[in-house]
């Protein structure tokens, strides 16, 4: 009996993962949530009593971007040769640039303009005291792939990729702001605060 409760013990008191076909352990659906979660920010700005601005941010950190190869392995059945073609675009990503996924909301839809070329919204991404303007993409992926990556994100939210020109390794675990202006408002995301 003793022995049955060890064993109880041990197997309630370790990480559980899913298993693919081929062998490899994926973090479950809630870890990775987990993981998302403590990658994002959200702010909201009010005028009087209105909002004038909402938005939802999640840092595409190296932690993020492992963790979504699970997530995707997990949704679309990924074989092995799959898997490590995604894993090394995700490298090359982490080499070059530092993306955000957006979230943004503004009650005027003439105003949700960020990723066009005649846009007045501005993107800036400050970290280790210098400052980098982004480059905002409207992503078109469908609503129920990218709430499968972004459980915050919903159908009156428009999803942005913000591109800083910096490589995300090179400031990986580094306190830093990204700032989204425009004539309508601003909102500030935090990450790493410390």
């Amino acid at each position: 009996m003793k022995y049955i409760l060890t064993f109880a013990l041990l197997l309630t008191g370790c990480a559980t993962y899913e298993i693919t076909d081929t062998g490899r352990a994926l973090r479950t659906e809630d870890q990775y949530f987990e993981i998302v979660q403590k990658n994002s920010d959200r702010t909201i700005r009010y005028s009087g009593l209105y909002n004038v601005l909402e938005m939802q941010g999640t840092l595409l950190s190296a932690e993020v971007l492992e963790a979504q190869l699970d997530q995707k392995t997990r949704i679309y059945l990924w074989d092995e040769t799959k898997f490590q073609t995604e894993k090394d675009l995700v490298a090359k990503r982490l080499s070059s640039e530092t993306e955000i996924f957006l979230s943004f909301y503004t009650p005027e839809r003439k105003n949700d303009d960020l990723g066009t070329p005649k846009t007045l919204w501005k993107t800036f991404l400050d970290v280790d005291g210098r400052r980098y303007e982004g480059k905002v993409v409207r992503m078109k992926s469908s609503l129920a792939e990218l709430i499968s990556l972004y459980p915050t994100h919903n159908r009156f939210y428009t999803p942005y990729s913000l591109i800083f020109p910096l490589p995300a390794k090179s400031i990986e675990g580094k306190e830093m702001k990204i700032t989204v202006t425009g004539p309508v408002g601003s909102g500030t995301l935090h990450y790493n605060k410390k």
